[in-house]
């Protein structure tokens, strides 16, 4: 096996490359990596090598600016000769009590929406509950244009719980659009098939599936298992959840994402923290 300091040079050279060296907190994740490669096999680190070269990790400030981009071009291309922009979270009924990405998102294209010139007219409504998309609580004239957000949409079956509520109100009709930071090819798709509109800065493909040809598809996808065989209780998250294979971290870093970067994993002198640790 190579020599670790010269697989964690390698490591260090990516961080560089994308400039990961500049966000706070490097260090930290750069160490992580050491730990982590010094409990695996060679081969697993060469994937591991291969997966972080196309990992992408947004930076508070990449974070802010995405949205306000975004939050620009809806404004441009949706809202003109309208009037107010209503917005809601893409989130699960059963989690409407929680704080999601999806609230934080509104939350932050309220405050950036301001220095946005040209829009001063547009007023923002941000609507909180399910409820507040019902037909007796919300009736969507001409002059709104409704956006419902998030920073990641991964296999869609979040999104399409929101949208089941979402088409119980028939004022809506065809007056929205989604919003999501990033979204993976497989969502995207979806939307296209059914000529939903949609705004995103990242296209995420899968990390394996979508990069190797067979037989390196096979191996790849087993090598993987292999490695995921070391974190704990990782059954429903294997390849990332509904087996995505994500490679992204945000403000934080989804579920969908392969678990190696966000699980940590048990060895002889205990857990390991993954190098973008999730909880």
């Amino acid at each position: 096996m190579k020599n670790n300091l010269e697989l964690l040079l390698k490591f260090q050279s990516i961080f560089e490359e994308k400039s990961w060296s500049l966000i706070d907190g490097y260090d930290e994740k750069l160490d992580r990596f050491g730990l982590l490669i010094d409990n695996l096999a060679e081969e697993e680190i060469n994937l591991l090598l291969e997966l972080t070269h196309l990992y992408e990790w947004m930076s508070y400030n990449d974070y802010h600016n995405n949205l306000r981009s975004l939050l620009k071009q809806v404004l441009v291309k949706s809202l003109p000769n309208k009037s107010r922009l209503l917005i809601f979270p893409i989130i699960k009924p059963t989690d409407e009590s929680e704080v999601k990405s999806g609230h934080v998102v509104m939350k932050m294209m309220e405050s950036i929406k301001p220095s946005i010139n040209g829009f001063k007219g547009i007023e923002i409504k941000l609507l909180k509950e399910f409820r507040d998309l019902r037909p007796e609580r919300l009736e969507m004239s001409d002059n709104d244009f409704l956006i419902l957000v998030d920073d990641y949409i991964g296999s869609g079956k979040t999104l399409n719980k929101t949208l089941l509520e979402l088409n119980k109100n028939p004022t809506v009709g065809s007056k929205f659009a989604i919003v999501s930071m990033v979204i993976q090819d497989q969502a995207k798709l979806l939307l296209e098939e059914n000529n939903i509109s949609h705004y995103y800065s990242v296209l995420l493909k899968k990390g394996i599936s979508d990069n190797n040809n067979s037989p390196h598809l096979e191996k790849k996808l087993e090598l993987m298992r292999t490695i995921e065989n070391k974190i704990p209780k990782v059954s429903r998250y294997r390849l990332g959840y509904e087996k995505s294979e994500a490679l992204i971290t945000l403000m934080r870093t989804p579920n969908n994402t392969f678990p190696i970067f966000w699980k940590g994993i048990i060895t002889k002198g205990g857990e390991i923290d993954a190098p973008f640790q999730r909880y």
